[in-house]
């Protein structure tokens, strides 16, 4: 198979769990090629190429973006496509949600995953021994997938997306996101800020801008994805008045592919 691999990720989770996959599906004689989903992408798409989609389960559906991002895929025209999904806790049938929006695209669903991950948002302490023991276990599940896959044994879920539907319809209207950003709003500690500018450079969302000389959150655009509390070298972002410890899958170098 030759596979273009689109992958969002805030924290870094969904991407090492592309990552495994793709790796594993070179090993069995396949040419992988991933694509991070942001602000602008171009697609892809040429002779039998089969679709990957990787993204994280938000509000037992995704974050906008990759909403969006799907609803923009050109008619799959039959085009085989599968899907790897990473999540804190359980998906409530998410699984049949996506299956339908790409049958509605065209494409034909042949495979998808969940995995279970670290925990991402406000970790008093990072669990760093459970953590370990989650992304162990989420490669290993990553390589029997990529496995299935190219052996055309692998079978998208159906789940019962009764709820995820619901959420779909909450989240793209962005009333979810606003609901949780008054709950949990990150905002930039000023004081601890060193002006690196990675967090406005890397925002999927575009919802960092200049307020003088520091980054200033838009609370209207961010989707909360945490990909900037994550990679702050100085951990100057965060939910004020809720401290927790920082947390990434991987550092930053090896997240933008240095």
């Amino acid at each position: 198979m030759k596979v273009e691999y689109y992958v969002f990720s805030g924290t870094g989770n969904t991407l090492i769990v592309a990552k495994e996959v793709g790796r594993r599906l070179e090993e069995k004689g396949n040419q992988v090629s991933l694509h991070m989903i942001g602000r602008s992408n171009s697609f892809r798409i040429s002779g039998e190429s089969v679709i990957g989609l990787a993204f994280p389960i938000a509000f037992f559906s995704s974050y906008p973006l990759v909403l969006k991002f799907i609803a923009s895929l050109p008619n799959g025209k039959g085009r085989k496509i599968f899907m790897t999904a990473t999540m804190g806790g359980s998906a409530l049938g998410a699984e049949g949600k996506f299956r339908k929006l790409v049958m509605q695209k065209g494409y034909t669903p042949i495979g998808s995953e969940l995995f279970l991950m670290p925990g991402n948002y406000n970790n008093g302490v990072i669990p760093v021994e459970k953590n370990n023991e989650l992304v162990s276990s989420a490669l290993k599940k990553a390589r029997l997938f990529a496995d299935s896959l190219s052996e055309g044994k692998s079978a998208w879920g159906s789940g019962i997306p009764l709820i995820p539907s619901m959420w779909y319809r909450l989240v793209s209207s962005g009333r979810s996101l606003r609901f949780f950003y008054r709950m949990f709003p990150i905002m930039v500690d000023n004081d601890k800020c060193i002006k690196c500018m990675r967090c406005k450079e890397n925002c999927p969302a575009g919802a960092i801008s200049m307020k003088g000389e520091y980054p200033f959150i838009n609370k209207n655009l961010c989707e909360s994805c945490q990909r900037c509390v994550a990679f702050c070298p100085a951990h100057a972002i965060a939910v004020p008045g809720k401290p927790a410890e920082q947390y990434r899958a991987m550092e930053y170098e090896e997240f933008i592919g240095k």
